[in-house]
Formats: C-alpha cells, structure tokens, sequence
C-alpha cells in the first residue's frame, strides 16, 4: 500500500522536473504577449518621467498635477532602476499600455533555477484616491501562476504604489494606447 504514493510523488516530481527543464525550450510554454510597437528604451526618457514625478510629488498642498508617461519612459526607468543592481532579478523589462491594461514582459534571472521568460497583465483603479493595482495574469515559463499568487502579488504591489503616493490623492487615471495619464492634487 506504501508503493502507491511514493509512486505518486515521484512521478509528480518528475513531471515537474520535465516542465522547468523544457521550459527553456518553450515546450510547454504559454503564449507571452508582445508590445504593438518597438520600445525605445533611454536614459533620456527615464530622466524626463523621474523629473516629471518629482515635479509632480514636489507641489504645493491642494496643487492639481497631471503626470504622463509613456512606454518608452516607463521602461526605460524601470530599466534603469534594475541596472542599480549587482544581480537584478529581471533582464530586458518592457512595459506597456494598451486598452485599459498594462503589460509588462521579461525574463525572470537569479531567481528560479532556470532563466525564464514573464508576463504579467494588470488593471489599474482608483480607491479612496490611491491607484490600486489588480493583476488579472501572471505567467513565469511554462506555467501560469494561480490565482493566490496574483492575490498576493497584487497585495504587495499595491503596498509598494501606496508608499510612492505620499501626500497626493489621485482623482483620475486614465490608461491609453501608449501612454497612461495620472491627475489628482497634493494634499
């Protein structure tokens, strides 16, 4: 009676072994979104989107601000924040908006035994003048993430976008074809 579930586990584990060993080779691999358009990543842009940022957090209390950024400057920031680290966890980051939603591909290094491409899909929301993030699909090679992972990636990054919303109340927020548009006013 004991043979079954060793039986059980090994076979469980060597099917897990073959999916994160033909992950690699895209074998089993769902399809990763791609942007509509090329990503320009610069320095230049990711300058131009912290100085607006600053601009913006920097206001007067009761001061309306509108903050745009556009793929490219969100990338290009993203990109480079993650060159500060020695062994960053992601590698060719990109980052877009498209019909109500943001995307975000790249691949996922230093931090599971094999390199392996992402995406995530998100929506975004006002509550109680704070942007709230909801990612609706989360992929890491081969296998999509469960539902209580999104959960709580969600969670964390909505802890992570509350602490960067210091002092302002977001009264709009609009995502567009390549570009997203955050209005509100520093409290």
């Amino acid at each position: 009676m004991r043979e079954q579930p060793v039986l059980l586990r090994l076979l469980i584990a060597a099917l897990v072994l073959l999916i994160l060993a033909c992950g690699p080779c895209n074998l089993f691999s769902v399809e990763v979104p791609t942007p509509p358009h090329p990503i320009a990543v610069s320095s230049d842009s990711a300058d131009q989107l912290e100085s607006r940022i600053r601009q913006n957090v920097a206001g007067e209390p009761g001061q309306q601000f509108i903050l745009r950024m556009t793929d490219a400057e969100l990338t290009s920031l993203l990109v480079a924040n993650l060159a500060k680290y020695d062994e960053a966890p992601v590698t060719d980051p990109q980052v877009w908006f498209t019909k109500g939603k943001i995307y975000g591909t790249g691949r996922l290094v230093n931090i599971l035994p094999v390199e392996a491409e992402f995406f995530v899909v998100a929506s975004a929301h006002i509550q109680d003048g704070k942007v709230m993030v909801e990612i609706e699909e989360v992929s890491a090679g081969t296998l999509p993430l469960p539902s209580s992972v999104l959960e709580t990636i969600s969670q964390s990054i909505n802890e992570t976008v509350e602490e960067l919303q210091l002092d302002v109340e977001v009264t709009a927020l609009e995502i567009l074809e390549g570009e997203a548009i955050v209005k509100g006013k520093r409290n």
